[in-house]
């Protein structure tokens, strides 16, 4: 079978279609579809060596679909799931891999398996603030920044079903996209400034890396939550002395979230998709970043 490999950290040069053995284990899917996540380069790269390590060859791709080839318990031949493999191991950008049943749940039927393999990373996240980090009541201000992204429909949808007033920041390409998910307010941050709005948020969500605790706490109401989905150590260290306003996602995935996405009916929003063997172009091209929504491989 054919599976995407790197023998060294470095950019899209170091990724190589390769040919490898089967997989061996408990259940084995037959790929259909694999989510891009900006993971992916942080690995290759060498951006999460402390997490991955530095022991090669590593693979490529965390959430994926797919039909199960050799099933086990409640997952027979030709079932149809999604899940994720190892989020610092990788190895999903392949034809088969090798599960466990705690990785995976049954793909919804009213999903395609490019939708599916677009939820596990991004909307385990979107569930984790939203149902363990913060508590939404209705008519609360929510303010996501950087909403555009992969993440940030879902996020979107979460605090619009928890009755909030949201406003997303998102570029230029995603305006009609968080207008048509129900937003309240969308701001073009190519041309609207959301610190001089005049508009105060009982919770700030950070999905870009770029609104600092210290900048949003400037646009935040009294007891103004802000949530860092993407900490390092010093955020890490910050956010212990801020009196429970500053909150971290650290993510941390599991079946329960997977079973709460194939519940939830969340629209998912596609706006690339490339063929397995296009991985390279496919890489250069969303590392850009403009692209609305999720892209994914599509494995025939």
């Amino acid at each position: 079978m054919k599976k995407i490999t790197y023998n060294r950290f470095g950019g899209t040069e170091v990724l190589q279609l390769t040919d490898a053995p089967m997989p061996a284990g408990e259940i084995i899917v037959k790929v259909k579809a694999v989510s891009i996540n900006p993971l992916d380069w942080k690995l290759w790269q060498g951006d999460m060596k402390l997490m991955s390590g530095r022991k090669f060859p590593k693979s490529v791709g965390i959430d994926f679909a797919g039909v199960v080839e050799q099933g086990s318990g409640k997952y027979s031949k030709g079932d149809e799931v999604f899940g994720l493999v190892s989020m610092f191991k990788g190895g999903a950008l392949a034809e088969y891999i090798a599960v466990k049943a705690e990785d995976i749940a049954h793909k919804p039927g009213t999903i395609t398996f490019e939708e599916a393999a677009s939820l596990p990373v991004v909307g385990s996240a979107a569930l984790q603030i939203f149902h363990d980090l913060l508590q939404i009541r209705p008519g609360m201000h929510v303010l996501i920044n950087g909403a555009g992204g992969g993440m940030g429909p879902l996020a979107i949808q979460l605090a619009k079903m928890a009755g909030a007033i949201v406003t997303a920041v998102v570029g230029p390409a995603a305006l009609d996209m968080a207008s048509r998910l129900g937003s309240d307010v969308v701001l073009n941050y190519q041309r609207d400034n959301v610190l001089t709005g005049g508009t105060t948020y009982d919770v700030a969500i950070d999905l870009s890396g770029k609104l600092t605790y210290k900048i949003a706490r400037t646009i935040l109401k009294k007891n103004g939550v802000y949530v860092n989905t993407s900490p390092g150590p010093k955020e890490m260290i910050g956010s212990l002395f801020s009196g429970g306003r500053y909150k971290l996602l650290l993510l941390k995935p599991s079946v329960a979230y997977l079973e709460k996405l194939a519940a939830a009916g969340l629209q998912v929003f596609i706006s690339k998709r490339y063929d397995f063997y296009d991985y390279k172009r496919a890489y250069d091209e969303v590392k850009k970043g403009g692209i609305p929504g999720k892209a994914v491989f599509v494995i025939t």
